[in-house]
């Protein structure tokens, strides 16, 4: 009788330990599952850094890219993702004639997450050839 009764506290015990990796593993889950949405926002905000330098490039290949603030320079369902909005920031600098710095702030908005993302690029307008 004495044996049945420690069998009982073995039960007890592997189903406690069970319980506790399993929770473990939806923990682990969980914060993978974040991981992966934050990064997915970081990847598509470098796009959207892209999208703003070759504008900034265009323009300034055509003469049309003077100092201040710029908007979006693509399309508007582009700022909403799958989970998560954005906001794109474009800042230009003359550092020399024809030579300007081109800063790009990315920040995003997702379900319970948020975070934002910087970037520089210097742009240089390069000579038309004549036809």
């Amino acid at each position: 009788m004495a044996r049945e009764q420690g069998f009982f506290l073995l039960e007890a015990l592997a189903a406690g330990l069970a319980l506790l990796v399993m929770s473990l593993c939806l923990l682990l889950y969980v914060h993978s599952n974040q991981a992966r949405l934050e990064d997915g926002c970081r990847i598509r905000a470098v796009f959207l850094a892209r999208t703003q330098f070759a504008a900034a490039e265009a323009a300034a290949d055509m003469g049309r890219l003077a100092t201040g603030e710029y908007p979006w320079q693509g399309k508007a369902e582009d700022l909403q993702g799958a989970e998560s909005r954005y906001e794109v920031n474009t800042e230009v600098a003359v550092l020399e004639p024809e030579v300007y710095q081109v800063s790009v702030q990315v920040r995003w908005q997702g379900d319970g997450f948020q975070g934002k993302a910087d970037f520089e690029r210097e742009v240089v307008s390069h000579e038309k050839g004549v036809p």
